[in-house]
């Protein structure tokens, strides 16, 4: 298997289109979203007996997930002192080690999320990023 994260294609434009099967991108604005839809998905991708890692989720939106699936197969990496490097997390999606990987609140570029595309398929690994919609006040 081959561990490279470099893309094929570099030439990349700004309508990206992402593979929905192994990579999604959601934009959430309260917990119900960690309570029902990812953990509808963790729980289907739990049965695989690999792990679900998580990198910088909050604790509020980890203890809803948690109530809902298997902690003992959730690995959480919070990198609020030291940032998680790029690179570190697409060789987590190629690895295959995990059935699922979110991330939380990360600015990826085009490139990036194209690079994280490729690796979680690459890895069989269901890749999700979660922004957390921030309330505006008026």
């Amino acid at each position: 298997m081959n561990n490279s994260i470099a893309l094929k294609n570099s030439n990349l434009n700004t309508n990206i289109k992402l593979n929905q099967t192994w990579f999604n991108i959601k934009h959430v604005d309260n917990e119900q979203f960690f309570s029902s839809d990812l953990a509808k998905v963790c729980a289907k991708n739990q049965k695989q007996k690999r792990w679900i890692l998580c990198v910088d989720g909050d604790e509020s939106s980890l203890q809803t997930l948690a109530e809902n699936v298997d902690t003992s197969k959730i690995l959480r990496v919070n990198g609020q002192r030291q940032p998680i490097a790029f690179d570190k997390i697409a060789r987590a999606l190629l690895k295959g080690n995990c059935s699922t990987v979110i991330l939380c609140d990360h600015d990826f570029s085009e490139r990036q999320l194209m690079m994280l595309q490729s690796c979680a398929r690459q890895g069989n690994t269901e890749c999700i990023v979660v922004n957390k919609k921030q309330n505006q006040l008026h």
